[in-house]
């Protein structure tokens, strides 16, 4: 079994070492809403939202047969392979606590299921919720993925996040105390932030000990809000591939070197990404942060020191 030869804390590479296979996450949409879409904060969503949220690649509503249909579509021949069952579209721990369960407790005990990811706003993590995903995690391996996005105020504001910095950490540590690994996404590229932003959003996540990060670049799909502020606003949007490699690439020296990367792109609908065009190339961006990282021999990790 091939490990990945990267000069960060790559995923895929992390798993083949705890599982001894190729793991596969396979989304999962279980058919919830956001306080942020439902009225109770908002009904606009936040402003890089589409209407669908992540959610254009189900087929059907029983787990179990959405299950089989991610496994034979991203499952290849001949590889000693497991899989994740990731819920990842819009909040994950919003609404009934029962639904949840079904769920939850459903996909564990699927006999494909290795582990679980649910996707979730830290403003949605009641008592109940916290309880159950306690239980989840003594009984699976599990990671809350939370969309963090800035830690600027001004930007959380003109995303429509709901929520300020101040409640995303309180509602962190409520993970943090029950042992619970959580991931953190951030967004490079969002209006007025710079390489300040990101290096706040790096400094942040480090001081709580994250398990794993996301990092991607601003992308603009059509019928998401922000689609319409970029047409009145397209002289804000200017980052080239190369200024997102070199963000990119410092965000990494920074960064503690035992927090783990599952992403380092965008992943937007190809069809449907408007801004920057670069990015519907998701190879080329990481074959070019990986030889840049080569050729100035640099790695996660360089300029990080514990505090």
């Amino acid at each position: 079994m091939e490990i990945n030869k990267k000069r960060y804390r790559d995923l895929d590479s992390y798993f083949k070492r705890k599982f001894n296979k190729k793991i596969i996450k396979i989304p999962l949409d279980g058919g919830f809403t956001c306080p942020n879409r439902d009225g109770k904060i908002s009904k606009l969503g936040c402003i890089y939202c589409s209407e669908n949220g992540a959610g254009d690649f189900t087929k059907y509503d029983d787990l179990d047969k959405q299950i089989d249909f991610q496994i034979n579509r991203l499952k290849k021949e001949n590889r000693k392979e497991g899989y994740m069952a990731y819920f990842q579209n819009f909040t994950s721990t919003y609404g009934n606590i029962q639904k949840m369960k079904k769920l939850f407790y459903g996909a564990i005990n699927n006999p494909n299921i290795m582990g679980l990811s649910i996707a979730t706003r830290a403003d949605c993590l009641s008592d109940e919720v916290i309880a159950l995903l306690d239980d989840l995690n003594k009984k699976t391996f599990l990671v809350v993925e939370l969309g963090l996005q800035s830690v600027n105020e001004k930007s959380i504001e003109f995303i429509n996040r709901g929520y300020s910095h101040k409640e995303f950490d309180q509602d962190l540590l409520k993970l943090k105390e029950k042992n619970i690994k959580t991931l953190a996404h951030i967004i490079i590229g969002l209006p007025n932030e710079d390489i300040d932003d990101f290096l706040n959003d790096i400094s942040y996540i480090n001081k709580r000990k994250f398990w794993g990060i996301k990092v991607h670049n601003l992308y603009i799909e059509k019928g998401s809000r922000i689609f319409d502020y970029y047409l009145k606003n397209q002289n804000d949007f200017t980052m080239t591939l190369d200024q997102y490699v070199d963000y990119v690439i410092l965000i990494l020296e920074n960064l503690d070197p035992n927090i783990i990367i599952q992403r380092l792109t965008g992943d937007g609908r190809r069809d449907k990404i408007v801004w920057p065009i670069w990015s519907k190339n998701k190879a080329r961006v990481l074959s070019t942060i990986d030889k840049k990282l080569k050729d100035e021999d640099k790695k996660q990790g360089d300029l990080w020191k514990e505090k």
